[in-house]
């Protein structure tokens, strides 16, 4: 069957006159007629009753043309998306969605331009890591540290992941602007006996992440989020690891201090996760090594 001849006839049933439609369509009269002649032969049936005032569809024809309308429209939508860019479904913990995820994908359009991404963000990391297995995500954004997914604290995947290192992730820790160990090099001693650790909870990277430098026996306190952890260390009720992202302006504004304190041994970076490539999407390629991110990749579970 002829399309054209099809949606000629559809217009036809719009338009209400042959006139009308050769206008709408810019054809002929007589090409219009013409294409309606040959679609009603391939069909082996009459679409449209012929008088003096013009050419007028049978009732059959009026279900007929609307079904195929819709099923043209469905084309026509599939015809764009073939056409479209490629995407991307880039999942998220949501606690790094709004800070640290759009330097990633900065790095990302660089490298791939013509992608189409569209964010995931969830603080459900386990969501994500299902997610990612199930496809219904092409990569994921995840906070850890060594060289396994979940090291960090987390339980390790049961699939098989593939991930990037894209950057470290700074950690400082943060007291109120008058704290006594302030002005002097503090020691990692000193920060496991001063008491009043404060953290998220237990299942935040950054509670871990304090477990993982401090050692899995120091006491932590779980006060909510992290407006909260920095509320609770602005008011003199404890002490605090935090990635620097988070505690950027306090500390600008002197509402938040830093100590002076070894670096954490294992720095938290960010990881952009991924399924191995043999059961990756085609755009999923777009995450191999490029420039601004840092090159060392990990195949794991």
């Amino acid at each position: 069957m002829d399309l054209d001849q099809l949606r000629t006839a559809i217009a036809l049933v719009r338009h209400r006159t042959v006139n009308r439609t050769a206008a709408a369509l810019s054809l002929a009269p007589s090409s219009v007629s013409d294409r309606i002649r040959r679609l009603e032969a391939d069909l082996g049936a009459s679409l449209f009753t012929r008088d003096r005032s013009g050419m007028r569809p049978t009732a059959a024809a009026r279900a007929y043309l609307a079904s195929a309308g819709a099923a043209l429209e469905a084309l026509d939508v599939a015809a764009e998306r073939l056409h479209a860019a490629p995407g991307l479904t880039v999942g998220a913990q949501a606690s790094i969605a709004d800070a640290l995820l759009p330097v990633v994908l900065d790095d990302l359009r660089r490298a791939r331009p013509d992608l189409n991404v569209q964010l995931r963000p969830d603080p459900d990391r386990i969501w994500l890591l299902a997610a990612l297995d199930h496809g219904e995500i092409d990569v994921a954004v995840l906070l850890d540290v060594g060289e396994h997914v979940g090291d960090l604290g987390f339980a390790h995947p049961a699939a098989a992941i593939e991930y990037l290192d894209v950057r470290e992730v700074p950690m400082t820790v943060v007291v109120p602007p008058d704290h006594p160990l302030l002005g002097r090099a503090v020691t990692m001693q000193e920060i496991q006996q001063t008491g009043g650790l404060i953290g998220r909870e237990s299942r935040c990277s950054f509670w871990m992440a304090t477990k993982r430098w401090l050692g899995p026996d120091t006491d932590l306190t779980a006060v909510g989020g992290l407006a909260q952890v920095r509320e609770w260390v602005a008011t003199g009720r404890g002490i605090a690891l935090l990635p620097t992202f988070t505690v950027h302006a306090d500390l600008g504004s002197r509402r938040l201090a830093q100590l002076d304190v070894p670096p954490a041994t294992s720095p938290t970076e960010t990881h952009l996760a991924r399924r191995p490539q043999g059961r990756e999407r085609p755009t999923s390629a777009a995450l191999r090594p490029h420039a601004g991110m840092n090159p060392n990749q990990h195949s794991c579970r």
